[in-house]
């Protein structure tokens, strides 16, 4: 989803002293800025915390990705790391371009060319893993070339060596309020809401690989850019009249 804010991030340059702030990444401890959904809870179970993740963790997850800002919620990520909008074909693997990536949505507030956005976690599904890694698929499959395989699957497979404790699944919900163009749609004035996935895997307490996906389609629709799905499933299903 951060890709949609391109045109606000095109010409950002880093401060030195906000690369040497991000060269020391691993050293410095969770700004102090990252509100957690739990802040008051003297055993909290989020990032910050010990015992299970649980939604939780998602929550502090969302909580400080706004309210802590990109400086707060990159701690959130290992050293190693992997980050991945599906949707966007966005891959991420240094702090440097995470925080570029997150920064459209520091001060998200009404007057903020990104808009106002809310995010709540619905549903977490999640469990110990046992010192996991992924499997990757050895070969090219028939049908395809290898320079089309590779180009297919060479951001799913990065970080299938890294290792990984607990994983969890979260489904949530965005609205935002559009302050400007969105993904190349007019959207400026609008309000649209969508759903999401994000697949966490953890290690540490830290996140080693992310997957996010999210349905475009709907806020293409919302914006008037699609035409809404036809349910020719349904029993009841009649076909639209012709225009």
């Amino acid at each position: 989803m951060h890709a949609g804010y391109l045109e606000q991030m095109r010409n950002v340059e880093l401060a030195p002293e906000r690369r040497a702030f991000l060269r020391g990444l691993g050293t410095i401890a969770l700004a102090a800025a990252g509100a957690s959904a739990f802040a008051n809870n003297s055993t909290p179970t989020g990032f910050k915390g010990s015992g299970r993740m649980n939604i939780a963790s998602g929550e502090d997850w969302i909580d400080t990705f706004f309210n802590g800002g990109a400086e707060a919620i990159i701690h959130y990520y290992a050293d190693e790391f992997v980050f991945e909008d599906i949707t966007l074909f966005q891959t991420i693997n240094t702090k440097e371009d995470l925080y570029r990536a997150f920064l459209p949505f520091n001060n998200a507030g009404p007057d903020s060319p990104a808009g106002v956005h809310q995010f709540d976690v619905v549903r977490y599904d999640g469990g110990l893993a046992s010192d996991m890694r992924g499997i990757k698929r050895q070969g090219v499959p028939e049908n395809y070339t290898p320079e089309l395989w590779h180009d297919l699957t060479k951001d799913v497979l990065l970080g299938a060596e890294f290792d990984y404790e607990e994983w969890a699944v979260m489904n949530w919900i965005w609205k935002a309020k559009h302050n400007m163009d969105f993904l190349g749609l007019p959207a400026k004035g609008k309000t649209t809401h969508t759903r999401g996935t994000t697949f966490h895997m953890y290690k540490n307490r830290k996140i080693v690989r992310e997957f996010t996906f999210w349905n475009f389609r709907h806020v293409a629709i919302q914006l008037g850019a699609l035409e809404p799905q036809v349910k020719f499933w349904l029993k009841d299903f009649k076909p639209p009249a012709a225009k």
